[in-house]
């Protein structure tokens, strides 16, 4: 089985303890070697790296400082009634809103004459939908459920 050559980010994945290509690498001379020099950089680049000594007195001080901080007010005292002030702009404008308009509204003008014919039809109509409590898509359905006779005989 002719397996292609790593990719780098295969080789950093098996660098960091990531995949399973190590089978790869033992019978590839090409990746073995862009593995060996991987390897070496990181080991270098661990090597270089200088971790500043802070001591326990500096990180006490840097603790006070900032909780010294903290308890300081910010600013001016104004900047604490902002928030108070922002709150009762909006429930003001809010009530403001709901307020209704003084102004009285003109009455509405008559649009059409009453007819007694189609009042009659109308109010027949809704009768007859009143009466009807049974909806019309029921009725196909009740003819699966009516009673047959068992008088009759198997045919």
């Amino acid at each position: 089985m002719n397996r292609p050559h790593l990719s780098d980010d295969e080789l950093i994945g098996l660098l960091y303890g990531l995949g399973d290509s190590e089978s790869h690498l033992a019978g590839c001379s090409e990746c073995g070697e862009r593995w060996s020099a991987m390897h070496r950089a990181l080991g270098m680049a661990r090597a270089e790296a200088v971790v500043p000594e802070i001591s326990g007195r500096r990180l006490a001080t840097q603790r006070l400082q900032i909780l010294e901080r903290l308890e300081q007010p910010t600013g001016s005292h104004a900047w604490r009634w902002v928030p108070v002030a922002a709150a009762a702009s909006l429930l003001a404008a809010g009530l403001f809103m709901m307020q209704s308009p003084r102004v009285p509204h003109p009455a509405p003008t008559p649009t059409a004459a009453v007819n007694p014919e189609a009042d009659t039809e109308l109010f027949t109509d809704v009768y007859s939908m009143e009466q009807d409590v049974e909806p019309k898509a029921v009725a196909p359905i009740r003819a699966l459920f009516q009673e047959t006779s068992l008088e009759e005989g198997p045919q």
